[in-house]
Formats: structure tokens, C-alpha cells, sequence
């Protein structure tokens, strides 16, 4: 081989190497975001506070939807999990909520409608699933003062009267309900780590986040009162735990279903 080409063909090879560097060098890890919207209905309506909805034979009229969806994980093709970090939102649909007698002598929470959640850093790739829970797990529940999240005791989503427990209140759900003459205002709370339910749902098809805005999943307060006699037990809490039991088996095993994604 003469000395020229074998100059020319080192200078190629480490042209071709710097080349390749290069090109390595600037491929970023490509991390997505999407949104997951928890979308409230009774049956086939759109959930709306002070409006009657008939279940069954009952008439409800719901004034608060208060709930704690926490790490939040998502699912991929291969199986392979994703954890969101610090996964903990509470979604609610309030008017102006009294808190006096929990954390102040005088404090209102304002009004809220909150169904969406902003998820980011997601790995590319494709996603068969989600996981999540309704609750708060135990390592939280059982120490207020850690925080992570949106965790807090300002938002009057935690208890001090249950059973001489302080923890979170995993859920709570608030109206008037009647059937003929009669009728009841209710107040229907989950919370106890017994009652902390976990719930997974598999996508319709597979999801890239790179061509998908969003994530709907259907949360449906009939499914929630299903079996629940709130004429008969009106206040639902750890007094009463066998209904309380039923209540969050109810979040987690009927009321929350995969709803549709945006593109």
C-alpha cells in the first residue's frame, strides 16, 4: 500500500470518528410531557355542582368533589414502569369551603374546579397504561409533617377526629339526596390506610406521548354511591367503617375507567 493512500485512508477514518462523535454528541435524551384529566360524570352527564342528577331512584345534587390521586406511574409497551416523582395532586370541584374549626378559627377556601394534571420529563417510547392510586400511602398518611407534592393540612383534607388518628382524608364527596318525601344531606369521606386503593387501567391502544396531547379518564359518581344507602347513613367516616370500606373499594375497583386520549 503506498504511503499516500495509507495517509489519506487514517485521515478518512478519523474524520468518519469525529463525524460520529459529533453526531452523538447532539442526540438529546428525548423527554415528553402530556396532561391526564380526570374528567368527573354522572352515567353519561357531565358532573356540575347545585344540579340534580337522577341515580336510579334517588336525586342527588352534589356541592363538593374533593380527592387525592397519588404516584401516578406510567406503563410502557415493554412493560417497563415509569414513577412520576412527588405524584401527589388533589382534585376537587368546590364553591367557597368554610375550614374554620380544622387548621383556623377563620379561613375560606376559595372556589375550585381542578380535573388536570401536567405530567413532564416522560420518557419516549410508547405506553399500554397507567397506575395510580386514590389516597394518600402510609409513609405520608401516618406523618403530616412530611411534605411532597401538594401535600398539605391547609387545604382541610386532613383529620384529626378519626378514631384519634391524624391522617389524610382520601376522599370526600358532599349533597343533598332524596327519594320521594324523603331526604338527607350527606357527607361521604374515605381515609385510613386500609382504604388506600390502587387502580390501573389499560389504554385502548398504545400511546406516544409525542403525538399525544392528553389522557382522559373517567371518573363516574354514580359508580361511587353504587350500594351506598346515603339516605339511610347520611355521614360516612371511620365511625362507620364497613361503609367507609365499601365506599373506597368503589374508587377503586368501579368508578374510575379509561376515557379517551387527544391527539
Amino acid at each position: 500500500m503506498k504511503p499516500k493512500f495509507i495517509l489519506a485512508f487514517a485521515a478518512f477514518i478519523l474524520f468518519s470518528c469525529d463525524r460520529n462523535d459529533e453526531v452523538s454528541e447532539i442526540q438529546p435524551v428525548v423527554n415528553l410531557k402530556t396532561s391526564v384529566t380526570f374528567d368527573a360524570r354522572v352515567g353519561s352527564a357531565d358532573f356540575a355542582l347545585n344540579k340534580d342528577f337522577t341515580i336510579g331512584a334517588r336525586i342527588y345534587r352534589f356541592s363538593k368533589l374533593r380527592y387525592w390521586v397519588s404516584n401516578i406511574t406510567l406503563v410502557d409497551s415493554k412493560g417497563s414502569e415509569y414513577v412520576i416523582p412527588d405524584s401527589y395532586y388533589l382534585m376537587e370541584e368546590v364553591g367557597d369551603l368554610n375550614l374554620s374549626g380544622t387548621i383556623a378559627d377563620k379561613l375560606t377556601y376559595p372556589a375550585r374546579k381542578r380535573e388536570t394534571i401536567d405530567l413532564e420529563d416522560i420518557p419516549a417510547g410508547e405506553y399500554k397504561g397507567i397506575r395510580f392510586s386514590v389516597g394518600v400511602d402510609a409513609r405520608h398518611n401516618d406523618n403530616l409533617s412530611l411534605q411532597s407534592g401538594e401535600l398539605s393540612i391547609a387545604n382541610g383534607m386532613s383529620n384529626i377526629a378519626w378514631m384519634w388518628h391524624t391522617s389524610y382524608i382520601f376522599s370526600s364527596v358532599a349533597g343533598t339526596v332524596k327519594e320521594g318525601a324523603t331526604s338527607a344531606d350527606f357527607l361521604a369521606e374515605t381515609g385510613l390506610n386500609a382504604n388506600y386503593k390502587t387502580v390501573s387501567i389499560d389504554f385502548a391502544a398504545p400511546v406516544n406521548f409525542a403525538r399525544t396531547k392528553g389522557l382522559f379518564v373517567d371518573l363516574d359518581l354514580a359508580k361511587i354511591v353504587d350500594g351506598i344507602d346515603l339516605i339511610k347513613t347520611p355521614k360516612i367516616n371511620a365511625a362507620q367503617a364497613t361503609i367507609m370500606s365499601a365506599l373506597a373499594t368503589n374508587y377503586g375497583s368501579k368508578a374510575l375507567t379509561f376515557g379517551s386520549v387527544s391527539n
